[in-house]
């Protein structure tokens, strides 16, 4: 591969002339992101040299802008008015802004355990969202059948691949913001992300523009680690969960479509594997936050939350290079908010959100009116509280009422 000259300022378009062509970018301001040198967290953390790349700077707060854009780019240059999608959270997210900015209609299929925030966000963008099963494989094998019954465009980051080849563009982007690092820190849900991490630093190494390549580190949850169960027992097809659960809905994939990739890209890199609890991501993500000022989603948390056991174990040296990928904003999700309520700074903070999180949800599965919602939520309150919840999400435009 030849070396490419890439012009303008970091960015995300920046890197058209290495992106599969489009005849017009749809652009909300997505990519350059930035790299923080963290001295507080790396120092709490006995760690020289920590950086994080913060890609909760991105429009809807989250990485999957980037596929968000190429992929209605590509929609919308191939004259599709409608597209649709199966999502856990921030790639609908992504999606129904970008959408929105071209007139497009956004069909998102996602699992019922959806957190609000990524859910207050679609609706805010007028998605169209249907609820299909308990995990993301069942929205998953929803959309393909719309799409043979529709004709409408498949924007499902796992059945993408444009999605892959707009995330390496953050590789493309830490090659310029920096020395390469000994060390890339990435979560691991379907495995597409740390693929494409990876892809992004082979095409650098092809055009000769990389002094040295950086090895990788995957984390997945405890409670859902395919990926990692494979790569410690040296297999290289993700293993078969009977049962998985994770507070980190972003990375709950139970059938990784991309775990193959992942362990390739592992082995090519000389890289590791590990997990983390839910109360490791829990509490670094509230120590990333106090520490260095990013509120980061749990599933970004785990890219921070494995340093101090790979550094104990001798893995990686207090010295070594490293920048955590923080993918998505810790705004967008329940579990964070809960256990950030505990604290007397916020009495009461978990109960509200829980009451309108049910709402929400009671809303998004089909029309309903407010004495049917008092009656499901066990009449535990009083109606004229029901009612104050609903008048609240209405002035937030994430619901719409009529007579």
């Amino acid at each position: 591969m030849k070396e490419v000259k890439f012009e303008g300022p970091i960015s995300f378009w920046r890197y058209r002339p290495v992106l599969p062509p489009v005849k017009e970018a749809v652009s909300l301001g997505e990519g350059g992101t930035p790299l923080w040198v963290s001295e507080r967290l790396g120092s709490d953390l006995e760690l020289e040299n920590l950086k994080l790349k913060d890609e909760t700077r991105n429009p809807t707060s989250s990485f999957k802008d980037r596929s968000a854009s190429l992929i209605v780019s590509d929609a919308v240059g191939r004259g599709f008015d409608t597209l649709v999608s199966a999502t856990s959270g921030n790639h609908g997210a992504s999606l129904a802004a970008y959408s929105a900015k071209e007139g497009l209609t956004c069909h998102l299929i996602v699992p019922s355990n959806m957190d609000i925030g990524k859910l207050a966000q679609m609706i805010a963008y007028d998605a169209e969202v249907d609820t299909a099963g308990d995990n993301i494989e069942h929205a998953i094998s929803q959309t393909v059948g719309l799409v043979e019954r529709t004709g409408w465009y498949q924007a499902t980051t796992e059945l993408n691949p444009l999605s892959t080849e707009a995330l390496k563009t953050i590789s493309y982007e830490l090659a310029e913001q920096g020395d390469p690092p000994d060390w890339v820190v990435v979560a691991m849900g379907s495995g597409q992300t740390f693929h494409a991490v990876w892809k992004g630093f082979k095409e650098l190494e092809e055009m000769g523009t990389l002094t040295k390549m950086p090895r990788l580190i995957g984390v997945q949850a405890e409670g859902c680690s395919p990926i990692t169960d494979a790569f410690s027992q040296g297999d290289v097809e993700p293993s078969k969960l009977e049962a998985a659960e994770t507070v980190a809905k972003a990375i709950f994939y139970s059938e990784p479509r991309y775990g193959s990739a992942a362990l390739e890209a592992l082995k090519e890199s000389d890289g590791i594997s590990v997990t983390v609890t839910d109360d490791e991501m829990l509490r670094y993500g509230k120590e990333i936050a106090r520490l260095e000022g990013i509120f980061a989603e749990p599933a970004s948390a785990a890219a921070v939350a494995c340093l101090p056991r790979l550094r104990d174990e001798g893995i990686i040296d207090p010295k070594d290079s490293i920048i955590s990928l923080i993918t998505s904003s810790g705004l967008k999700t329940n579990d964070i908010f809960q256990s950030l309520s505990s604290r007397r700074r916020s009495p009461g903070l978990g109960s509200k959100l829980a009451t309108k999180e049910h709402l929400l949800k009671n809303i998004s599965r089909s029309k309903t009116y407010g004495y049917e919602l008092w009656k499901g939520m066990g009449k535990k309150m009083t109606l004229g509280a029901i009612y104050q919840h609903l008048s609240d999400l209405e002035e937030k435009g994430l619901i719409v009422s009529h007579r």
